[in-house]
């Protein structure tokens, strides 16, 4: 049990200052900016899943509420200046302590098991999905973080999808409406990109701009071309929140391409391209 709350304390993101001095830079040690953001850490869930009954726990039963952030690798920025943490292979923390539990049939596409691989469903019941059959589904988003402000609360954008998250690529579209794009980091599995409904203005809110949009996923032809598909109630058969919570099962009901894991995107800052 300690051995397992240590490593929910010791994962995360870490958010630091640093300034230059005479010797270079170095971790301004007291910050009132610095803190730890953990497998712990209360997050809020914005977007068309948050409040689905996919995603409400007894200990949340708004469905709107979350704790800590899992596996993050790759990351982003936003044109406003908040850090996007990118949640990968979240599938590892969860298992059962029941052993004849049978596993619902969105857990196989994402690779959520009897087993895990840290051993948390032993000692902390949040993680044991025979008792808490949604948590994993609170997991595997891209979570927005404020470094500037110690006192916000991160929030899981569901409308950017949910899958194994390699990273979160931003650019502004010549109209100002903000596109992210992000590979799912699997075999098999797709790259994706999200188109804000509204508009970036510098100095104004941002908060609904991650939330309102529309997912896309690429399919690719065999002479290099390739296609934006829309991942609508329409294309897929299933409702919104059911796209941002099942976001592989999405992309495949359209015929995405599958790829050869995603790793990373990057976008040209000087000119209308992205790799």
């Amino acid at each position: 049990a300690g051995d397992v709350k240590k490593l929910q304390n010791l994962q995360g993101v870490a958010v630091m200052e640093v300034e230059e001095g005479d010797n270079g830079w170095h971790v301004v040690v007291d910050s009132p900016l610095n803190r730890r953001i953990t497998h712990n850490t209360p997050m809020r869930l914005s977007g068309p899943a948050a409040g689905h009954e996919l995603l409400k726990t007894a200990a949340d039963p708004s469905g709107a509420a979350s704790l800590g952030t899992f596996n993050n690798c790759g990351a982003g920025k936003t044109p406003w200046g908040t850090y996007l943490t990118c949640e990968e292979n979240f599938n590892g923390y969860f298992g059962s302590t029941d052993t004849g539990f049978e596993l619902p049939d969105d857990y196989k596409r994402y690779g959520i098991a009897l087993e895990s691989r840290y051993d948390y469903e032993k000692f902390d019941e949040r993680f044991d999905i025979s008792k808490n059959v949604n948590e994993p589904r609170r997991a595997g988003y891209i979570v927005e973080i404020d470094p500037s402000d110690p006192a916000s609360t991160p929030v899981k954008r569901t409308a950017l999808g949910r899958f194994k998250h390699e990273n979160a690529a931003c650019a502004l579209a010549p109209d100002g409406r903000v596109i992210v794009y992000m590979g799912d980091d699997e075999r098999g599995e797709f790259l994706y990109k999200f188109v804000s409904s509204g508009v970036y203005t510098p100095g104004a809110s941002t908060d609904g701009l991650l939330d309102d949009g529309t997912l896309y996923v690429a399919k690719f032809s065999d002479d290099g071309t390739g296609t934006w598909l829309a991942l609508t109630e329409e294309a897929t058969g299933m409702s919104q929140a059911e796209i941002c919570i099942f976001s592989r099962m999405a992309a495949s009901k359209v015929g995405a391409t599958t790829m050869d894991r995603p790793e990373w995107v990057a976008v040209n800052p000087i000119a209308v391209e992205a790799y």
